[in-house]
């Protein structure tokens, strides 16, 4: 089920970057930031006090985090930095 929606992301992501590095770089870092902090306090209540979530939604915060980080290391990689960067 995630699958997709981390495929999507990772389109839309690369494809941002691509046409505007700066922009898709700033929303992948502070969208990425955000589905982590959302990801691990979910994890760390969910220690405290364990609740009826389903494992869908750490699934989709997963995809939340790791599209933005993927896609950003992999426009790195491939176009060789950022202008905005340098």
């Amino acid at each position: 089920m995630a699958w997709p929606a981390l495929l999507i992301q990772l389109v839309l992501y690369m494809g941002l970057m691509v046409v505007d590095d700066y922009a898709g770089g700033l929303l992948a870092i502070i969208l990425g930031a955000i589905c982590f902090s959302v990801w691990g306090i979910s994890h760390l209540v969910e220690l405290i006090q364990p609740s009826r979530v389903k494992k869908t939604y750490y699934r989709l915060m997963l995809t939340g985090w790791v599209a933005p980080a993927i896609a950003f290391i992999a426009i790195l990689l491939l176009k060789g930095g950022f202008d905005w960067l340098r």
